[in-house]
């Protein structure tokens, strides 16, 4: 089954998510076009268990990020810009093109991309709960969605330099370093502080 899945990958990698077609798919991983659909009855099955594959994957590069950070502040969504940046080890190097192609081909079968959408509900829920302004951590979500999705849909090819300082940018502001004011953004004078980004202090 996961031959079967490695290659479903390769294929959309290389060839887009239009080729992959049964007879390409068997001939991709070496079986039978049997197997496969023995494996997959329809191309809707094949595509789901790929996005279940990509939603576990990301989970564990998270999860993993979560447990090598000492630094209970921040913890969450630091891991989550730390896995949506440097995940690759255990999401794989066509993650990011792979799974962007096969939930844009996605986007009109709601049910099918629902695992996507609980992911997506889980993890703002741990980083609101993370000890940061729950906003202020929110911003640094959509942040580092907005830069993965304009990538992965192929909207937008930004300097590899430019990407690797603004995720090191959010990581520093998961920390309450490096924040933004008037001064540092060339603005003139540095505007009052008038909210905590840590509740309660």
């Amino acid at each position: 089954r996961d031959l079967i899945l490695d290659a479903a990958e390769i294929i959309v990698d290389r060839d887009g998510v239009n080729s992959l077609t049964f007879d390409a798919l068997a001939a991709e991983a070496g079986v039978s076009k049997g197997t496969t659909l023995y494996h997959f009855d329809c191309k809707e099955a094949l595509t789901s268990a790929m996005i279940e594959r990509f939603v576990a994957r990301f989970d564990t590069a998270w999860a993993d990020a979560i447990h090598e950070d000492r630094e209970a502040l921040g913890r969450r969504i630091r891991a989550y810009v730390t896995a949506t940046f440097n995940g690759e080890a255990i999401t794989g190097k066509t993650f990011d093109k792979v799974n962007g192609a096969i939930t844009a081909a996605l986007t009109n079968f709601p049910d099918r991309v629902e695992p996507v959408r609980q992911q997506g509900q889980r993890h703002q829920a741990a980083i609101e709960a993370d000890g940061l302004d729950p906003v202020f951590a929110t911003i640094i979500r959509m942040a580092n969605d907005g830069l993965w999705f304009a990538e992965s849909f192929n909207l937008m090819r930004y300097d590899p330099k430019l990407k690797e300082a603004v995720a090191e940018r959010l990581l520093a502001w998961t920390r309450l370093q490096n924040l933004p004011t008037a001064e540092t953004l060339g603005a003139g004078e540095v505007a009052p502080e008038d909210k905590k980004l840590v509740p309660g202090e």
